[in-house]
């Protein structure tokens, strides 16, 4: 019975503070139409887009763009000259997310690169320090992310995981199906690196997968 509330919950939240436009929808509705990996909720995205305002973040750094759901979302809170630079490995993805960015309202407020982010970060390092990194994309690269994101974010600027509750792995003793202990072990690291409060003010938030969010300290 609880279960069914909370998803009542959520779709109220949804309903009444993240109302989706046509292109989220479109968005979002391409990601399920190519039966792709789910995007992050309208809640969750509303989430990103006021904690990016709430900083006035104006250099945002998204790893994972898949159909650029949460990539409209984060440029849609920079007011005036600012950019999202979006890293997608998979080129059939990236495809989709440029079509998406091509029809949206702030085309000019992102830049999305195509390959391998562990590479592919290097080329945007001469415009750090970042205000923002929002960390969404193969669970195994979450801490080699993070060690860029320390490196790379300025103080005060926010680090954010999302998924980071793994399906329930990082507490359960039994892996949840399609979940290595790998990617288990990692985000264990993960979440804990980011507990640390010597140099984060941090929570994990619990939403459908669960978000971790930490402003850097140092």
């Amino acid at each position: 019975m609880r279960n069914k509330e909370v998803s009542r919950d959520i779709q109220y939240i949804k309903d009444t503070f993240a109302k989706e436009d046509n292109l989220l929808k479109k968005a979002n509705d391409y990601s399920i139409n190519q039966a792709l990996p789910i995007n992050i909720g309208a809640e969750e995205g509303k989430i990103l887009q006021i904690l990016a305002s709430m900083i006035n973040a104006k250099k945002i750094v998204e790893i994972g763009t898949l159909s650029a759901y949460s990539t409209i979302w984060l440029a849609r809170s920079i007011e005036g000259k600012g950019k999202v630079y979006s890293f997608e490995k998979n080129p059939e993805y990236y495809k989709l997310a440029k079509e998406v960015i091509l029809n949206s309202d702030v085309e000019d407020k992102i830049k999305i690169i195509q390959g391998e982010a562990s590479q592919s970060l290097k080329e945007i390092e001469d415009k750090a320090p970042f205000d923002m990194v929002f960390i969404d994309a193969d669970k195994i690269g979450y801490c080699k992310y993070l060690d860029w994101a320390e490196r790379n974010i300025r103080k005060g600027g926010l680090i954010i995981g999302d998924n980071s509750l793994l399906f329930g792995a990082v507490y359960k003793d039994q892996l949840p199906e399609g979940v290595s202990k790998l990617a288990k072990e990692v985000m264990i690291d993960f979440n804990n690196r980011l507990s640390d409060n010597s140099k984060y003010k941090s929570i994990l938030l619990p939403t459908k997968e669960g978000m971790t969010i930490a402003i850097k300290l140092f």
